[in-house]
């Protein structure tokens, strides 16, 4: 059970694990007495020792460990859930030395215990499928990028520096052959374990997590057929995720598998074979395969899937009262029909924004709006749909785009102040308006970029709209703004002068948890060195800047970018650095001066060398 105590889960899992501990060397304590014992006593051995539920509690303890703890754990020296779990398990596969029992296998000292009695004590708490599923549920729990960066510093143990991908396949394999020998015949496997695998591969970023996760699925399909096993039969949980495993392993033909996957769920549900038909989660899932896949093609065949469902949905209303035919399927498949709800609209228009088609975005948009005042309120449009719509615009390449998502920002504003709470904007909601004026060319976007800006912060200090709350990135997107502006001398000073500004004003809230990024600074070196004549007012503020940013380990490849534009700065400031006059990488620095750079771009395996970044995004 998870406690809601004012401990924290670390507490609770340290008490836990203390008090099986305790009882285990009470116990042998108690098996070490003289024969005087007490018959009474030699009865409260049995009672005090712990069994199957004790160590698989503390197990369960460790699996419903929270992320935000293991990642308030994952700079320290303590290892993870995960770890923890495994020890537990380890002392469940020794009985024998976990309770002490040493002594009276040794037939040259007296037994306090009879055979019979040890191997009573032995088999309770020999481990069951709870406790291999729960230590699996603890991996799924644990975070795996803390699990593989911390490795090298674990204990010995099975998985001990291998992904907690491996180790689940690895305990999934010993539970089957354990089964199977007859070694133990409490740790047979379920569709629960596979599923929890399953989730452990979800998350283990893995590129091949939807190869093996179609493979597990077609392994319980088999021995399904084979044995006709009902515990082992796939359920929705299953294909829902393999299906998302699947749209999440970023492999080329990923959509075209997760459909196939949908359309095979769909024939062996038809077929009577298994019990789980497709729902909305399993379309969905599919949707975001496309969605995440990327391009025109991708967002269209996203859009036909919609569009599937939706003609299903008046099917189904059309002929509610039709009969069915021979075989009932007719009706079957009607009183099934997949309605979808805003999170399929919203993967849509998500696809069609990634692309930069902000009109087939909108027509969605207006589609779910016409729905919804026909009844269906389950795809009235939220807050995530409006900002998805609105990074469209911003990623349109069309000459009004800021305009036409300043117009939907003001709509959305509209319809907050008028009680719609579905339509609330929110800091992302500025920040996305102020890209699109960012990248466009249009005239005095730095001014705009500010007046945002000051709007947002007004919501928020006056009328204490939290979801206004400034952070980091809508004061990049606004140096941004500055750092791209063109046209006339007037204007470039303006966005100069916006730009000192805005850098100053982040500077100071630090304070306050704000604290100034890599891009932040490198738009501020961007700046100052595209907007200010080149003399000693400008090397006085790139330096400044720069060795700031050093002190806040926030120097990344854009930073450098910056830099290598005013050559004598950047020969001047990375002296120490450049070796025969080569470039200077951020790997090449001091670690300090790059520690807090947040880099999404690394290789999935951490013992791996990153390599030349091909994808590094391009700032020009």
């Amino acid at each position: 059970k998870k406690h809601k105590s004012s401990k924290s889960d670390s507490d609770n899992h340290a008490v836990a694990r203390t008090e099986v501990n305790a009882t285990t060397n009470n116990n042998s304590t108690a098996a070490n007495t003289s024969n005087t014992t007490k018959p009474s006593a030699k009865r409260s051995r049995r009672i005090l020792a712990p069994n199957r539920n004790s160590f698989n509690t503390v197990i369960k303890a460790y699996a419903n460990a929270n992320d935000e703890q293991q990642k308030s754990r994952s700079n320290s020296n303590s290892n993870s859930a995960a770890d923890n779990a495994q020890r537990i398990l380890a002392m469940m596969e020794d009985p024998i030395t976990t309770l002490g029992l040493n002594d009276h296998l040794d037939n040259n000292k007296q037994q306090q215990l009879s055979e019979n009695e040890i191997m009573d004590m032995t088999k309770s708490i020999m481990p069951d499928k709870i406790s291999y599923t729960s230590i699996i549920m603890a991996c799924a729990n644990t975070n795996n990028k803390h699990n593989n960066n911390n490795n090298k510093q674990q204990p010995p143990h099975d998985g001990g520096n291998k992904g907690n991908n491996k180790l689940v396949e690895e305990l999934l394999d010993r539970m089957i052959d354990m089964y199977k020998s007859g070694k133990n015949d409490r740790v047979k496997p379920d569709t629960v374990t596979y599923n929890a695998v399953l989730k452990v591969w979800g998350k283990s970023g893995h590129p091949k997590s939807g190869e093996r996760s179609e493979a597990l699925l077609d392994k319980m399909l088999q021995l399904y057929e084979e044995t006709g096993d009902s515990d082992i039969i796939p359920d929705e949980v299953t294909f829902n995720s393999v299906i998302h495993n699947i749209a999440n392993s970023h492999v080329r033909d990923s959509p075209q598998r997760a459909m196939r996957l949908l359309e095979r769920m769909d024939q062996l549900y038809e077929s009577g074979l298994i019990k789980a038909r497709p729902d909305i989660i399993s379309y969905n899932s599919v949707l975001n395969a496309f969605a995440k896949s990327g391009g025109p093609q991708s967002a269209s065949r996203a859009e036909e899937l919609l569009d599937t469902l939706e003609a299903r949905v008046l099917y189904n209303n059309d002929d509610d009262d039709a009969d069915a035919d021979n075989n009932g399927r007719s009706r079957r498949r009607r009183r099934h029909a997949i309605r979808p709800d805003v999170y399929s609209y919203n993967i849509v228009i998500s696809a069609w924004s990634n692309c930069g088609d902000a009109n087939k975005a909108v027509a969605l948009l207006d589609r779910m709006t016409a729905l919804t005042n026909e009844g269906r309120a389950h795809v009235k449009p939220d807050a995530m749909t409006y900002n998805t719509v609105l990074h469209a615009w911003s990623q349109s390449s069309d000459r009004n785009a800021p305009v036409k998502a300043l117009g939907l920002l003001e709509i959305m504003l509209r319809l907050h102040e008028g009680g719609d709470r579905s339509a609330n904007p929110d800091v992302m909601s500025f920040t996305t308006v102020i890209n699109a004026f960012s990248k466009s060319k249009f005239p005095r976007k730095a001014r705009q970029a500010r007046d945002l800006l000051r709007r947002m912060k007004s919501l928020y200090e006056e009328k204490g709209q939290e979801r206004m709350k400034p952070n980091v990135f809508v004061y990049a997107a606004v140096l941004n703004a500055c750092a791209y502006t063109f046209g006339r001398e007037e204007e470039k000073e303006e966005a100069l002068k916006i730009g000192i500004e805005t850098y100053e004003e982040l500077q100071s809230l630090s304070s306050l948890g704000i604290e100034t990024n890599h891009v932040a600074y490198g738009s501020f070196l961007r700046v100052c060195r595209r907007l200010m004549p080149e003399d000693s007012r400008r090397n006085h503020f790139i330096t400044r800047a720069f060795k700031q940013c050093c002190s806040d380990g926030q120097v990344g490849e854009y930073v450098l970018k910056q830099l290598r534009a005013v050559p004598k700065l950047y020969a001047t400031l990375l002296q120490a650095y450049i070796v025969d006059g080569g470039e200077v990488s951020y790997r090449d620095l001091p670690e300090s001066w790059t520690c807090n750079v947040k880099d999404k771009r690394r290789k999935w395996k951490s013992d791996e060398p990153v390599g030349k970044r091909r994808n590094e995004r391009s700032y020009s």
